[in-house]
């Protein structure tokens, strides 16, 4: 897979390091999916929602459009308030 240049940035900025595309992958591996991407079609258009998944030790959200297998964004503790739940909208990229 592929990673987008708002995943890359997102990624230093919440995590402290580059991302390596091997790394990313193994994490993904290892984390549970919350949610499989979808295609739906619609009379006039097509919708697709991310696949989401989450790193239990590492704490890390991250977001993967499957359909252009291409590593979206991530959430870590460190963009997140204290006390908040991230919504499914935020989780998308939304």
């Amino acid at each position: 897979m592929r990673l987008s240049k708002h995943f890359i940035a997102n990624w230093h900025k919440r995590v402290g390091t580059y991302p390596d595309t091997k790394e990313v992958d193994e994490i993904i591996r290892q984390s549970v999916r919350v949610q499989k991407g979808k295609k739906a079609v619609t009379r006039f258009s097509f919708i697709k929602t991310l696949t989401i998944y989450w790193h239990v030790d590492l704490n890390l959200i991250i977001t993967v459009d499957h359909f252009t297998q291409t590593i979206v964004s991530v959430y870590s503790k460190k963009n997140m308030p204290q006390n908040r739940k991230l919504t499914i909208g935020e989780a998308q990229g939304c």
